[in-house]
């Protein structure tokens, strides 16, 4: 926004009247080139929507109906300012209107979707301000400037209580504790000690929410380090300089999964989240910097109790619940198809309360408490005398937050999103006299007369409405100004629930990503698409299990029916298995299915998965006897 001392000489556009209309590119007048009966003319200059000229004309012998202009979309500029019509009227009896609009409005409107991006920090992510920025660059050009303070910045994102309940909930109803279940340790059956501290482990790496690759660490850790407390009680994981000074137990083991108390080298959680597809074998090989386990990351030394430790793991987490997951989904900035960008922006910003607007040739986006620490562009008091009146609204129980002006156009300066104060005109002048501090909370300002209870209160103007028919020094404008609200959190991200999936696909990160890929796909209810490999499109079965591998990381591209029977390694998986049916030579008789977690997806066996138009879908019923079918399993190697 321009400052006061840069101020134009009058508010663009205000003073001009109808004959000063021109077509684009032409000095040719508005009013004539339409050429019909009585014109009457409206602007309106907002900080909510587009600014707009409204032309009123009386057509009774249906003039203008005909004029060659309805036939196409034009430009017109008045004062500098550009508008556009879209090709829409309204007609009345023998009055039609037609509304002109911001051109740099017009053609965020003229720009459609689909159009999606990431919210957050890195590669391919952007702020919510970032995302609107690309979309009016891609529709308006270099030539519209966006104006936005925080841009980069990452707004604080709500917390959502119902999906931290969720998860939890989930995790209780897996009934902690091992209970019954005999488990062992390098094939013998543990002792009670041993049995209480892998228990122990879990509870803490539980207290921490740790991802299962992580609990499955620890238990490794603790197992070829001192065989579950037995070889040496008093140091558990055999912990080095500078942690030998760490006991109990439980202080060791918070230390090797989230470095405290004293914990100073690599943790679990911290290694697992810079590398989330690492095998439990290389995060406590990271953690606990074992000579033993150099040469092969781990696998030699930790990795051999890789089976007995997830069944630890499961039979700790698992319980007597339902083997259901809580995923949260990142969370986009969305354009659907169709949908036009301008929409679009109001919607992304009607989300955080903020605003999103034009004036002149800058794009404007920002919360209203930045707009209103802006300096104070007119201050208007009872000895204001081109102003006509202040009309408000008052109750008595709260503070008056609109306001509306009625002045003289000839005398009114300031363009929306400027400030402007109030004094002398009773509840009106309460409060807000002050400019909110950087943490933009807006509050009631000591600014105000203690005996009168009058101050000088400050306002957001949100529009400037004046006739384009008299002259400037008669013309009454219309302004409505306002208080501001403050910003909303970015929304919380959304969170699922995905059950019948084992227990021990619970936590790991590749898995859930890939149920919920494939989940998602398959309730679309595409059908069966020979070649597919788009979920908003459809599958065939190849297509299907070549995207669920591929959002696991494990493929980059689609792959046939016989390229996926050479597929990773041969065998049932943990948590993965493909399995193929492709030794026929005839395309059309061979098959593929992939089991996830426990829960098996194919494209194209009509009823045997619950799509109802034989696409993508889960196999629900009988999937043993679907199983049999394929003579040939494989999975990606750890999985």
């Amino acid at each position: 926004m321009a400052k006061a001392g840069s101020a134009p000489k009058h508010l663009q556009g205000t003073t001009s009247q109808v004959s000063d209309i021109k077509l684009r590119n032409s000095e040719r007048q508005l009013a004539l080139e339409l050429g019909a009966g009585e014109l009457s003319a409206s602007l309106t200059r907002t900080m909510f929507g587009a600014s707009a000229i409204e032309l009123e004309v009386f057509d009774p012998e249906r003039l203008l109906q005909r004029n060659i202009l309805l036939a196409q979309k034009w430009d017109a500029v008045v004062d500098g300012l550009h508008f556009r019509w879209p090709g829409a009227l309204s007609k009345s009896g023998d009055t039609v209107t037609l509304t002109l609009e911001d051109r740099w409005i017009a053609l965020l409107r003229d720009k459609e979707g689909p159009k999606r991006a990431v919210r957050g920090d890195g590669p391919h992510k952007m702020t919510r301000a970032e995302f609107i920025k690309r979309l009016v660059e891609e529709a308006c050009g270099p030539n519209l400037r966006f104006y936005c303070p925080q841009l980069h910045k990452q707004q604080p994102i709500k917390t959502e209580k119902k999906a931290k309940d969720a998860k939890s909930e989930a995790r209780e109803n897996r009934a902690k504790g091992i209970g019954d279940v005999k488990l062992t340790m390098d094939g013998v059956a543990v002792t009670p000690a041993q049995k209480e501290l892998g228990e122990k482990a879990l509870a803490i790496a539980e207290s921490y929410n740790a991802p299962f690759a992580v609990e499955v660490a620890v238990l490794e850790a603790l197992m070829a380090e001192t065989g579950l407390g037995t070889a040496a009680p008093g140091n558990v994981l055999e912990a080095l300089e500078p942690y030998t000074k760490i006991r109990p137990a439980a202080e060791e083991i918070s230390g090797f999964i989230a470095g405290e108390p004293t914990w100073t080298g690599t943790t679990a959680i911290g290694y697992h989240k810079a590398h989330p597809d690492a095998a439990p074998y290389e995060i406590a090989q990271a953690v606990q910097a074992s000579g033993a386990g150099e040469s092969t990351k781990g696998k030699a030394n930790y990795g051999k109790f890789e089976a007995e430790a997830r069944k630890w793991v499961e039979a700790y987490g698992g319980g007597e619940g339902d083997g259901s997951i809580t995923i949260t989904e990142p969370y986009e900035f969305v354009v659907n198809k169709e949908q036009d960008y301008w929409s679009a922006i109001k919607e992304l910003a009607k989300d955080v309360n903020w605003c999103a607007f034009v004036v002149g040739d800058v794009f404007y986006y920002m919360p209203e408490p930045e707009l209103f620490r802006s300096e104070v562009r007119l201050a208007i008091d009872g000895e204001t005398s081109w102003v006509e009146d202040v009309d408000y609204e008052f109750d008595g129980n709260s503070p008056v937050t609109e306001i509306e002006i009625e002045a003289l156009v000839s005398q009114w300066k300031p363009p929306p999103a400027s400030v402007i104060t109030l004094a002398d005109y009773g509840a009106a002048s309460i409060g807000f006299g002050d400019a909110p501090k950087a943490d933009q909370k807006v509050g009631i300002s000591g600014n105000r007369d203690a005996v009168t209870g009058e101050g000088r209160a400050r306002y957001l103007i949100s529009s400037v409405e004046v006739p384009l028919t008299d002259e400037p020094a008669e013309r009454m404008a219309s302004i409505k100004a306002r208080k501001p609200t403050a910003p909303l959190p970015e929304p919380a991200n959304k969170t699922k629930s995905i059950g019948g999936v084992s227990a021990g696909a619970i936590g790991n990160k590749t898995v859930e990503r890939m149920l919920s890929a494939m989940e998602d796909a398959a309730k679309k209810n595409k059908p069966y698409v020979w070649g597919g490999f788009d979920p908003n499109v459809g599958f065939d079965c190849s297509g299907a299990v070549s995207y669920a591998l591929k959002v696991g990381g494990f493929l980059s591209q689609r792959t046939t029916t016989a390229g996926l029977a050479s597929f990773g390694v041969a065998g049932e998986g943990e948590f993965i298995t493909v399995y193929d049916h492709a030794n026929t030579g005839d395309p059309h008789t061979e098959h593929c299915a992939i089991e996830i977690g426990g829960i098996v997806f194919e494209s194209g066996g009509g009823s045997e998965n619950d799509n109802p138009n034989g696409g993508l879908g889960k196999v629900t019923s009988g999937v043993e006897e679907f199983l049999r079918k394929f003579e040939i399993k494989r999975h990606p190697k750890g999985y």
